[in-house]
């Protein structure tokens, strides 16, 4: 798949995500949001500079599970615009999808359609292979499989 093939695919999955809502509580899931509230509230995920999205790539972190939905788009495509000035974002959304001690990511996959499912999967799989020689490289390969399990489960049922 090409980039632009992919952007595309990530555009097309997420055109119709409801929004979360521009309350506080809306947006962000801790009262210490570090300004996402005032800078997410009343847009939407389309766009963004990646410069903005960077300097408020913590949100990843503070959204809600309807935020984190709702704008991940915005992120990822932001890290196929220009992965340098994005430059943590693609391994923020990797960790988001990866079991930790301060998450579970099937309750935040969950929330996702099969199509949004699909996208994620493939974004994972291009920044897998973009940074395959990066330390914590692998850690894409893993969300992307932690997503297609996700998948599988919910074309399932």
């Amino acid at each position: 798949m090409t980039e632009a093939e992919l952007k595309a695919k990530i555009e097309m999955a997420f055109a119709d995500t409801p929004s979360p809502g521009d309350d506080f509580n809306d947006i962000s899931a801790t009262q210490w949001d570090e300004g996402i509230v005032d800078y997410f509230r009343g847009t939407t995920w389309r766009g963004h500079r990646v410069i903005d999205l960077r300097h408020h790539e913590a949100a990843l972190s503070f959204f809600t599970d309807k935020a984190f939905r709702y704008w991940l788009p915005a992120f990822m495509l932001a890290e196929l615009e220009n992965p340098e000035v994005a430059d943590v974002i693609a391994e923020h959304i990797a960790y988001k999808f990866l079991p930790s001690e301060h998450g579970r990511p099937e309750e935040r996959l969950r929330q996702f359609t099969p199509t949004e499912l699909e996208a994620i999967a493939a974004f994972m799989d291009h920044c897998s292979r973009e940074y395959h020689q990066v330390a914590g490289s692998d850690d894409f390969a893993a969300a992307a499989n932690a997503v297609r399990a996700r998948l599988a489960f919910a074309k399932g049922h």
